[in-house]
This record gives C-alpha cells, sequence and structure tokens, in this order.
C-alpha cells in the first residue's frame, strides 16, 4: 500500500491535497500499489463543510490504520518531523509534495517537490497541467477550496499570481461563483460553536523547530476576533497546558481576522511576550497584542518569531 499523509492537525488544505495528489498519482500512472489517502487526526469544521458540500468522502482516519514494514508513505502539505504523525516510519517515506521551508534529514533519496506556492493543492494542479493530465470534477472543487483556504481568499501574503490563476480557471471549470464559495469557507473556518478552550487553542497549530526549541503556534482564523480575545487570559492559561502536551517551550495562538486582514497573538508568560513585541514592533497587554496584516503564519509570523528566538 501506499499512504498519502497530511500533517498533524490537518487543515483542509492538508487533507484535500491527499486526495487530490492520489488522482495525480493513479492517473499517471507512477505506482502499481494502491494509493490510500488519510486524515492525520481529526477533520475541522471546514475541512467537513468542503467535503460534504461536493459530496466528497473524507478519508480515512489514519488512527484506523496500521502500517507494515512494505507499506510507502507520501507526505503531503509538510516535511518538518515535528509536524509528522508519530506513527510514521522515516524509512518508509518516498515522496513529499509541499509548499512549505524545508527541513529534513532522510538517509535514502526520495522524490521531493516543493514550490513557493500559497497552498499544496496549488502544486499538485501545476503537475497536472504540466503533465497534461485532466483532473477529475472532485479534485478541482478540492482544490479550489483548499487554495482560497490556506490563501485567506487570495488575500494572504503567499498568495502568488499561481495561485489567483488557477482558482479563478477551477471557478470557471466548476461554475462557481468565487466570492460566494470564499464566503462559506470563511463561515465554517470561523466556527467554533461548542468547541472547548482546549479544541479552539488546538484548531490549527504546528509545532515548529527553531534551533533546539520547539515553538507551538496554533492559528484561528475567523470573522468574529472579539470572541477569543475577550477572554484571551482563559487561552493563555490552556497555553501552558498546552506547550506540555506538544513538548513545546513556548507557545503562541494567533488571531486572524479574516475580513479586516488583521491578527493578534496571544502568549502565556513574560517571554514569550518579549519575542512577540520584538518579532511583530508591537507592545503586549494582558496576554495579548496586535500584530497588523500579519496573515500567513508560514510566511509573516513563524519567520518572524523564529529570527528573535534563535537571536
Amino acid at each position: 500500500m501506499i499512504y498519502l499523509i497530511g500533517h498533524k492537525s490537518p487543515d483542509l488544505d492538508a487533507v484535500a491535497a491527499t486526495v487530490e495528489y492520489a488522482d495525480f498519482l493513479t492517473k499517471i500512472k507512477r505506482y502499481k500499489e494502491d494509493l490510500i489517502p488519510l486524515c492525520a487526526g481529526e477533520p475541522n469544521i471546514e475541512t467537513q463543510f468542503v467535503f460534504e458540500k461536493f459530496g466528497i468522502q473524507i478519508p480515512q482516519n489514519i488512527s484506523e490504520v496500521s502500517f507494515t514494514n512494505t507499506d510507502q508513505i507520501i507526505l503531503v502539505d509538510h516535511n518538518e518531523e515535528a509536524q509528522r504523525v508519530e506513527s510514521i516510519n522515516n524509512d518508509n517515506v518516498v515522496e513529499i509534495v509541499d509548499h512549505h521551508k524545508i527541513n529534513i534529514n532522510f538517509t535514502k533519496p526520495l522524490r521531493i517537490d516543493v514550490r513557493p506556492l500559497g497552498s499544496t493543492s496549488t502544486v499538485v494542479m501545476q503537475l497536472f497541467k504540466e503533465n497534461n493530465v485532466e483532473a477529475s470534477k472532485d479534485t478541482k472543487a478540492l482544490a479550489l477550496a483548499a487554495i482560497l483556504s490556506d490563501t485567506q481568499g487570495l488575500k494572504a501574503s503567499t498568495t502568488t499570481g499561481t495561485d489567483a490563476e488557477f482558482a479563478e480557471q477551477l471557478a470557471k471549470d466548476l461554475d462557481l461563483d468565487l466570492e460566494k464559495l470564499t464566503f462559506e469557507i470563511f463561515k465554517a473556518k470561523s466556527d467554533i460553536t461548542g468547541l472547548t478552550v482546549n479544541q479552539i487553542a488546538t484548531k490549527d497549530f504546528k509545532v515548529f523547530e527553531f534551533g533546539t526549541q520547539k515553538v507551538f503556534i496554533n492559528q484561528i482564523e475567523t470573522v468574529e476576533p472579539e470572541t477569543i480575545l475577550e477572554n484571551a487570559k482563559v487561552y493563555a492559561q490552556e497555553l501552558e497546558n498546552v506547550k506540555v502536551q506538544h513538548g513545546a517551550s513556548q507557545g503562541y495562538i494567533v488571531v486572524t481576522d479574516i475580513l479586516k486582514v488583521n491578527s493578534h497573538i496571544i502568549y502565556s508568560n513574560d517571554i514569550e511576550k518579549q519575542i512577540a513585541e520584538e518579532a511583530f514592533t508591537t507592545t503586549g497587554d494582558e496576554f495579548v497584542a496586535n500584530i497588523g496584516p500579519k496573515m500567513s503564519r508560514k510566511k509573516d509570523i513563524a519567520p518572524a518569531i523564529e529570527k528573535v528566538v534563535l537571536g
């Protein structure tokens, strides 16, 4: 078997791109083995909404699968070990398809396709185009939604002309209104109804390795940031628990207002406060600081924190 797996705490792109890339690999006949997309954790509300909207089955949860020594793994939408599911054996990884900064250490050669684009789904769609292969309707729908999600409606600093071109073409192919779909995705992405403080604090997180330190960064993209920010102290306290759970020495929750294109960062102690203030030239107060129009964790937020942490 060949399993396609996204990162832990999967977002829409990490789940959708496994399905899209499996479609691509099947059509170019790269492998003889069965290609099986997996969801590396519980799919979030946004992911559930998109798959249900287009009538597509969400991939099986990785917790329901037992890997064998002969199974092969394709890492999708991530490459760093800290973001991989613990049950993955490095020796079984044969490919990486991603759009993030590379931080890997493998003992054998493998196929790697990492491109500076706004989403892994854009990378996959570019592969379809380069190989003159037609994507399925389901793949096009998932790719469009994932591109809009990962680029925050084509507004994030990570958005490229390629992302915008594919989004516009896919919307045209599917006869979908780009603005309407974007709003529907934003609405689903913002839904925290019924979630516990811990679930919100870990809604869309990644653990980064900055030198010898592991740094937890959760991002909440919402149209109602005040519902989180007015309880900043509660989330700051939860950050202390979350850091222990994920072996991180530092932790931050970024609350991004998708409509106003602005973010705040929640920290839990004086060291994190100092780092946030230096990284974003801001002033923190009561566990929160306004960091301005910083939308992308990958490009705007994590690198700024890393620079200060590494000195």
